[in-house]
């Protein structure tokens, strides 16, 4: 499945065109001498809620840390592992979830699938001290909007916050070059096996398919309304570019090796 390079394109130049929060920053107010050395960040309107959530309780702290001290944001929870977040995340609907990308990777990134489901208008920033080309695509498949480095200055953190947090991605420029690799060099890691942008879950319910199951089977055997199975499958379709479950069937059949890896 080929890179989507217009939105990734786009994405970039959005990031590498001008600073955006030149215009979203809003000034200090001189008068008030305790909080000069504070920016606000978010909208006038109300505070923006973030959750974080990293595997190292030390950077956990210091973020939580940094976080507490801007104006314009709360900070609604902090956790140490997915299922954490996900409990936190269906309990206080954050418009902005900061994770790292080992949590992310270690759930195959369903974890991000999951988000989507249970708090639909919250958007992730994930934040890593490194990851290859392909964890970079298939976070952004995945659905996250915001890309930061655990090595840059804290200020980038609030910038991706500020810029994610009115629909618009954020991408540091130390990830684009990677991002510009991919789409620009054909040779490169420029495709990723479809199977591969599936979540667990939906590799399971695909593998359910393909042993010739129905949808009210699948929904018993993994504890699920069927209305949920009939929403996976059509996110499965849509991924694999097939129509049906017959065609998704086959494909998981004829592409073994990419399915095991």
């Amino acid at each position: 499945m080929l890179v989507d390079r217009k939105q990734v394109i786009g994405w970039l130049v959005d990031r590498q065109g001008g600073n955006p929060m030149k215009r979203l920053r809003q000034k200090e107010n001189p008068t008030d001498k305790k909080m000069t050395n504070r920016r606000t960040y978010g909208s006038t309107s109300g505070k923006i809620s973030v959750l974080l959530c990293d595997d190292h309780p030390i950077f956990l702290v210091g973020l939580k840390a940094f976080m507490e001290q801007q104006n314009g944001v709360k900070v609604v929870g902090e956790a140490t592992d997915t299922n954490t977040l996900l409990k936190l995340a269906a309990k206080t609907k954050p418009q902005i979830i900061i994770m790292d990308m080992s949590s992310a990777k270690k759930t195959d990134f369903s974890v991000l699938h999951q988000l989507s489901e249970l708090c639909p208008d919250t958007k992730v920033i994930v934040i890593t001290g490194y990851c290859d080309e392909v964890d970079l695509v298939r976070s952004i498949r995945a659905g996250v909007m915001g890309l930061v480095s655990k090595s840059s200055d804290p200020e980038l953190i609030m910038k991706a916050v500020s810029t994610v947090s009115i629909g618009k991605p954020w991408i540091q420029r130390e990830f684009t070059e990677k991002l510009i690799g991919i789409i620009s060099d054909p040779t490169n890691l420029m495709t990723v096996p479809p199977i591969q942008t599936l979540s667990m879950r939906e590799r399971e319910i695909l593998k359910l398919v393909a042993e010739g199951m129905s949808n009210k089977e699948i929904a018993t055997r993994l504890h699920l309304s069927v209305q949920t199975v009939k929403v996976f499958l059509t996110r499965i379709f849509h991924k694999l570019g097939v129509r049906n479950r017959v065609e998704a069937a086959q494909y998981a059949l004829l592409h073994l090796n990419e399915w095991m890896d």
